[in-house]
């Protein structure tokens, strides 16, 4: 996903005089011949991110839309006074792209693993937070973000996810990659793939939940929610995320906005940081977000059943 947020760029800056991409330190090459064909527009400035935001806040100011790519906890954590004060204070269009979402960066222990992004983003007034789940959802959210009001964070996986979308992307829209009537599962990003491994399990054992996938988790469309909502009392929500603060939390506050009462399950990372060496699937199986532990969780969640 990386590599195919990275070429989406490449095309913005080289069609939209408006569009300026930061990086950090990404390695040799990286958007070399973008750099080379718009050098005042294509920028590396090395592992300095509260610079990079900074510097974004500045030209935005200027009337440019800037992306900043690097890693993501480097970009929510270490920048985090900047990304309020320079940039959404202001309500400046500044496009934060974060590499290594969730538990992508793993092996490299819990300084690099993004599992608070959402609950940092969210927090900031008026961020938009995106996680798309697949390459051409990605570079259709990066097009749409050149025209969008306001800073904007977006979550990138790992890469070589299967797409699982139709065109025609829409910032704040929920998406339906799977219908059924057994139950709502809800998720965003990657481990969406999980879910939608584990809702085919589940339909051979005559299980069908629907699965929506939510793209942009800040703002929340909560007339969409509703509508889900008002058909399933049996909900379940698959984040690779803290148990707090992010997709699940979105949903609960929003339902209860709503006024609907509904008991909405979780499936998550644990409320802790990592204390064992893996990478992000072996994490995903500590925990449950599996798609095999998936399965398990939406048979029972629909009545109790069991995998027979």
């Amino acid at each position: 996903m990386r590599k195919e947020a990275l070429d989406r760029m490449a095309e913005l800056v080289e069609a939209d005089e408006r569009v300026v991409f930061i990086g950090s330190d990404l390695g040799s090459g990286v958007m070399g011949k973008a750099m080379a064909d718009h050098p005042d527009r294509v920028l590396m400035e090395g592992i300095a991110e509260q610079h990079l935001v900074g510097m974004a806040s500045g030209m935005a100011l200027e009337g440019f839309v800037p992306y900043v790519h690097t890693i993501g906890t480097f970009l929510t954590r270490r920048a985090l006074e900047q990304v309020i004060v320079d940039a959404a204070l202001h309500s400046l269009p500044v496009r934060l792209i974060a590499s290594g979402g969730g538990m992508v960066y793993a092996p490299l222990g819990p300084t690099h693993q993004a599992i608070d992004d959402f609950a940092l983003m969210r927090a900031v007034p008026g961020m938009t937070v995106v996680s798309p789940i697949d390459p051409l959802e990605m570079q259709e959210a990066l097009s749409a973000l050149a025209n969008w009001p306001g800073p904007a964070y977006v979550r990138v996986a790992k890469g070589g996810e299967p797409i699982v979308t139709e065109p025609g992307f829409t910032l704040g829209n929920f998406r339906i990659l799977q219908e059924g009537d057994s139950c709502l599962v809800l998720t965003t990003g990657a481990v969406g793939h999980e879910v939608l491994t584990a809702a085919t399990t589940v339909a051979g054992q005559g299980l069908h939940p629907m699965v929506a996938h939510v793209p942009t988790i800040a703002p929340l469309n909560e007339a969409q929610l509703s509508e889900l909502l008002e058909k399933f009392t049996k909900v379940l929500v698959v984040e690779e995320h803290l148990p707090n603060g992010g997709l699940w939390t979105s949903v609960v506050e929003a339902a209860m906005r709503i006024g609907l009462n509904r008991r909405i399950h979780q499936a998550s990372l644990p409320n802790g940081y990592a204390q064992k060496y893996g990478t992000q699937m072996d994490h995903w199986k500590a925990c449950g977000l599996s798609s095999d532990e998936l399965a398990g969780q939406i048979f029972a969640l629909v009545g109790g059943a069991t995998r027979g």
